[in-house]
């Protein structure tokens, strides 16, 4: 069977002005729709007062899909240390650990090495009875032994569930490539213009 292109493949290859006009308009107002839901305090799928920070309910650690994209508000164990952070992650889960998960914030890719990722990852796309992308076939292992996939370096982080402080916002296949187009990361200690530099520098040096 075919591998069945790319729902990315049109954007990646638009060049006028007009049609990333066009892009960031359905953007803004899929961002607008879809992220009103996570600022519901009376919605949030974690409790994020003090006292109740350790646990995790049950039903938040089953909502990731291996595979999957997400949206939801982070608030990262030893920030103080860290020299920037993103609070709002655009995350696909690669591993389940007990704690959390081990998954790739694309976020820390400019918009245009997203997507040239993304495309990278399609052939390993996993499709529904109806012949839908339901998720990626991604691992660490399979990331890190090709030279093709060298983006991922700068992306590679540990979630912890009890650091998670929002509902968590699935980003259906269809909407991917809106969600890799918007520029929602929310950077701390740092300008998303040199989170970007120092990732790319990473990526041309592995």
């Amino acid at each position: 069977m075919a591998t069945k292109p790319s729902i990315l493949t049109t954007l990646a290859e638009q060049k006028s002005a007009a049609e990333l006009q066009t892009m960031s308009r359905e953007s803004l107002q899929w961002v607008t729709r879809k992220v009103a839901e996570l600022r519901n305090p009376g919605r949030l799928a974690i409790p994020i007062t003090k006292e109740k920070t350790r646990f995790t309910p049950p039903s938040s650690r089953q909502k990731f899909l291996m595979g999957g994209l997400y949206f939801f508000m982070y608030d990262p164990k030893g920030k103080d240390d860290l020299p920037y952070y993103d609070r709002f992650p655009l995350v696909m889960p690669l591993k389940r650990e007990s704690d959390g998960f081990l998954g790739l914030n694309l976020h820390y890719l400019p918009i245009k090495y997203r997507i040239n990722f993304m495309r990278k990852l399609m052939p390993l796309a996993i499709f529904n009875d109806e012949d839908e992308i339901k998720r990626i076939r991604i691992t660490y292992a399979i990331l890190d032994a090709s030279k093709k996939f060298k983006e991922f370096r700068p992306c590679i982080k540990k979630y912890l569930y009890s650091h998670v402080k929002s509902r968590i916002l699935t980003v259906e296949p269809n909407e991917w490539d809106i969600a890799l187009y918007l520029p929602v990361q929310q950077f701390k200690k740092a300008p998303a213009s040199k989170v970007w530099r120092e990732s790319v520098e990473e990526i041309r040096n592995s």
